[in-house]
């Protein structure tokens, strides 16, 4: 399998500019031999609880049924619930132009549950012959995605960066250190031999929140197979081992 990982940056409620690079990022998987295209957590959306939308959303249907021709496609949004209920944080597979998973963040991160409703996360799927489980920011450091016994957790994230805005290189550094640190413990704590961690970061400066950025590819013991060099937008390419 080879998989397409990105940093991206996601401006919030911008469901339109969101697609349109979501699309780009499809058809540059595919052009390179990609079987799967990994996005960030709300992705679609940006972080943002007033951005919520459902699946039935234009922007949505047009990517799934993009990857009709094209490598699957793992992105996210905020997802409005219905009887007036906090949004959820989503995040779906589509393969062959159909959804083959919804899984609904359910072990949400500090102070979302102040905008976010807990939702229900997906079960193991199988795309290409490989076996694949979700796992959203914070559940990377949490066991369940892990007892799945997939061979692959994706993990899609957008973990923003506390205190003052970044404006050096070394402040934007510190922030990737701690992100790529935490979740490097993360996978030498939970990661089992045969099973890899795919992470997929939201990138650089929004209106008022600053991210990350990172992808990487890593396996048991907190081995990185092969990870983007910094927290600038980018994409890697990297073929799962066997």
């Amino acid at each position: 399998m080879r998989l397409l990982l990105t940093a991206l940056q996601c401006p919030k409620g911008d469901i339109e500019a969101n697609c349109r690079r979501s699309r780009e990022l499809l058809l540059e998987g595919a052009e390179i031999g990609c079987d799967l295209v990994l996005l960030p957590e709300m992705s679609l959306t940006g972080y943002e609880c007033s951005a919520a939308t459902s699946l039935s959303h234009p922007a949505v249907e047009d990517l799934v049924e993009l990857t009709a021709d094209n490598p699957a496609l793992c992105f996210g949004l905020v997802e409005s619930t219905a009887n007036g209920q906090p949004p959820t944080i989503t995040q779906v597979l589509a393969s062959d132009g159909h959804l083959i998973a919804v899984h609904r963040k359910a072990g949400l991160g500090e102070g979302e549950d102040a905008c976010f409703a807990a939702g229900t996360p997906s079960g193991p799927c199988d795309l290409s012959g490989v076996e694949v489980s979700i796992a959203v920011c914070a559940e990377i450091g949490t066991s369940p995605p892990y007892r799945l016994q997939s061979t692959v957790v994706l993990g899609p994230s957008a973990p923003g960066l506390y205190g003052p805005r970044r404006s050096s290189d070394a402040e934007w550094k510190r922030g990737l250190d701690w992100w790529r640190g935490s979740v490097l413990q993360d996978a030498d704590r939970l990661l089992q031999p045969g099973q890899w961690l795919a992470v997929s970061t939201q990138a650089g400066a929004t209106v008022d929140e600053d991210f990350p950025g990172w992808a990487a590819l890593i396996g048991a013991e907190g081995t990185v197979v092969a990870e983007l060099p910094d927290w600038r937008e980018g994409t890697l390419a990297v073929d799962l081992p066997q």
